[in-house]
């Protein structure tokens, strides 16, 4: 496969992966405004596009970027190292705390305490959409490379 291809597969599920996550957060903003357990179906929103998208796209990401570098001698500058612990941040971290989240929201004895699960993996999400722009960022930026 050429650099280029694999350059826009890379590309593409980098924003796939923030897409996903974004779209996902404005419906749980959304749902969140209508009603009180709307957080709820926004925090489930969450949890799935992350799970059935981004994760998908996630991995691709990392294939792809790692295919780049051993194929095409792309090099190590400080951008790939920044890019990668990015990916970490954003994939391990939000795997670690949003999953275990959900899985305690949807045992939680009660709806305060639902809530509370719900709020924790909007404000994951949130985070992996910084972590994961500023991945992109330095990607296209290059700095010190």
């Amino acid at each position: 496969m050429s650099y280029d291809t694999l350059k826009v597969i890379h590309t593409l599920a980098a924003y796939i992966w923030l897409g996903s996550l974004f779209g996902s957060l404005i419906f749980a903003t959304i749902a969140t405004r209508r009603s009180a357990n709307g957080v709820l179906t926004g925090a489930v929103a969450v949890v799935r596009f992350a799970t059935r998208v981004g994760l998908p796209a996630a991995v691709v990401l990392l294939i792809s970027g790692i295919w780049m570098l051993v194929s095409y001698n792309v090099g190590n500058g400080l951008w790939i190292n920044i890019g990668f612990i990015m990916w970490l941040i954003a994939a391990v971290v939000g795997s670690a705390l949003m999953h275990p989240a959900a899985r305690k929201m949807r045992n939680a004895a009660s709806d305060g305490e639902a809530i509370s699960y719900a709020k924790r993996i909007i404000w994951v999400g949130a985070l992996e959409i910084i972590a994961i722009a500023v991945g992109i960022w330095v990607m296209g930026a290059q700095p010190g490379g």
